[in-house]
């Protein structure tokens, strides 16, 4: 049974009938939660606490406990109960509840703020409260270019750098590598992110020239991609039209203008980009 105390009314040990300002006219001790309204809002006074008087006074509650008792007050809709005691009430998800130990007198003017993650207890209140437990916004998945998946510096497709199409950060413990494992956390090193951008370029040790094929051509198509931006298709096939900006890109940089890409045009190559 839940018992009802309101503005106007009055508890007394054996009659229940006390006007503002009133107080009990002995301690008494709440056998059930008892409702105790303020400023229009139910507040409850826990079952167990013990008061020499409640009274209410429009805004406010003051509560007179006597020595080697407590009383605890409890508001459901986590309203902070501030008080002129320096106590502090324990906030949880369902309710804030305040815990006065006396000898005291107690002054508390309840605010419709709801508590926030209150923890540990002050001055003589309650201590170690609940948290709510905090708002984690949604995770938005990186947008992978197509041929950036699977750890690829490089875009398949166009051999363009992936730095810039996923936005994530490299592995621990997983170096260079985007395969196998991480050796700090055990975790897969697919997607692991290495070095921004080559530092140098493997074209093989033969001469490439028009017609050549294979892992060399590759790699100068992904060199001509980063150094000139060209949008190559990164298939390891050496066709006329990239032969043709070969030259230009030797007489830029006072090579012989021939289309071949020997020793000395793969070495101006890599010392470019270092």
């Amino acid at each position: 049974m839940i018992k009802k105390l309101k503005v106007g009314l009055l508890i007394a040990v054996l009659s229940l009938a006390v006007g503002v300002g009133s107080a009990f006219a002995a301690d008494l001790t709440f056998n059930t939660n008892t409702t105790l309204t303020v400023n229009g809002n139910d507040y409850f006074i826990g079952t167990g606490s013990t008061a020499t008087s409640v009274v209410v006074d429009g805004t406010t509650a003051t509560f007179v406990v006597p020595a080697s008792s407590t009383l605890t007050l409890i508001s459901t809709g986590r309203h902070t109960l501030s008080n002129d005691g320096g106590l502090t009430a324990v906030c949880t998800n369902t309710e804030s509840t305040l815990t006065i130990t006396g000898a005291a007198t107690v002054i508390v003017t309840p605010s419709t703020t709801a508590c926030g993650a209150i923890s540990g207890g002050g001055g003589g209140g309650g201590g170690g409260g609940g948290s709510i437990p905090p708002v984690t916004p949604p995770v938005t998945p990186p947008v992978v270019s197509p041929g950036c998946s699977g750890g690829n510096v490089y875009n398949t497709s166009t051999g363009a750098l992936c730095m810039s199409s996923v936005a994530q950060a490299a592995i621990a413990g997983c170096d260079n590598r985007t395969s196998g494992f991480s050796i700090t956390t055990g975790g897969s090193c697919v997607g692991n992110i290495v070095s921004a951008a080559a530092t140098s370029y493997n074209f093989g040790t033969k001469t490439l020239k028009n017609g050549s094929r294979g892992d060399a051509v590759m790699e100068l198509q992904r060199f001509l991609n980063q150094v000139l931006n060209l949008g190559l298709v990164v298939d390891g096939k050496l066709g006329p039209k990239t032969i043709a900006v070969i030259k230009k890109w030797q007489k830029d940089n006072g090579l012989v203008v021939d289309g071949l890409i020997g020793p000395k045009t793969k070495a101006k190559m890599n010392a470019s980009v270092q």
